[in-house]
């Protein structure tokens, strides 16, 4: 019995995404795998040597005959790379992964789509796939149960939401992500050395709100409304303007999120 044909896939970057993107493909082992940057370097290069793709520096290069389009680039670069795209398969879907970018910036294409992996990524971590939340969108139901089969291949966590709901997420992403990372990097600068000692408490942290609404897993002196120990955590900061204002901000917010449900 003669075996189906590959899928071709083309992923457009290659940044931490895109590499994560194409390593899981590559594992399935289901689809051919082509990977296009706007230069040459060493990260395109990997691709090649340790997940055997087809590499090309040349965005002007592209298969036209590719079943899926991935564009894995910052999101003031979606739409020119988007015009790059050329097809000759008319069953080809163009998809780009962020949290934060309209459908619309895909072009007026008739097959586009989105697909927002929920997670941060580096390229030397190793990720779970199947954890992980992905959002689809599309304006178009055929295409969207496409995306939606494709993105099952990755997670059995999946679901379709439109831009307001996916960008609301994105935000919630920003705060809990981003924002909490660079508090661990203001706590390291304190301590220095010792900033390992933090781990323990930063795994517990974590570990509660799993098991406990975040409101009710609240501890600390804002929440105590211990003012003489703030007081003194602002003295050790008065030679830091920046981090000194969020204490404070962040202390009232806390004030605030639990005297509203008192």
């Amino acid at each position: 019995m003669q075996k189906s044909a590959k899928h071709k896939i083309v992923i457009i970057g290659c940044g931490n995404v895109a590499w994560h993107l194409a390593k899981q493909l590559a594992g399935l082992r289901k689809h051919e795998l082509f990977v296009y940057n706007h230069r040459a370097n060493n990260l395109l290069n990997d691709f090649k040597t340790k997940l055997k793709c087809s590499v090309t520096p040349d965005l002007n290069k592209m298969v036209t005959d590719a079943d899926f389009y991935f564009i894995c680039v910052a999101d003031k670069n979606i739409s020119s790379v988007a015009k790059k795209i050329k097809i000759k398969n008319s069953n080809a879907i163009i998809i780009h992964t962020s949290g934060s970018a309209k459908i619309n910036e895909l072009g007026e294409k008739l097959n586009t789509a989105v697909f927002y992996p929920l997670q941060t990524f580096s390229k030397q971590d190793e990720v779970n796939w199947k954890e992980i939340p992905i959002i689809v969108e599309s304006k178009h139901a055929a295409i969207k149960a496409k995306i939606l089969s494709l993105a099952k291949l990755f997670s059995n966590n999946v679901s379709s939401l439109n831009y307001k709901e996916r960008l609301t997420l994105h935000l919630a992403a920003v705060l809990v992500n981003n924002f909490t990372n660079a508090l661990f990097v203001a706590a390291g600068d304190l301590v220095g050395k010792d900033k390992k000692m933090l781990l323990p408490l930063i795994k517990q942290t974590v570990l509660k709100i799993q098991k406990l609404d975040p409101r009710a897993a609240q501890t600390g002196p804002a929440k105590r409304g211990d003012k003489k120990v703030m007081e003194k955590h602002l003295k050790l900061l008065s030679s830091n303007s920046d981090i000194k204002k969020i204490y404070k901000q962040l202390s009232a917010l806390i004030v605030k999120q639990q005297t509203k449900h008192a």
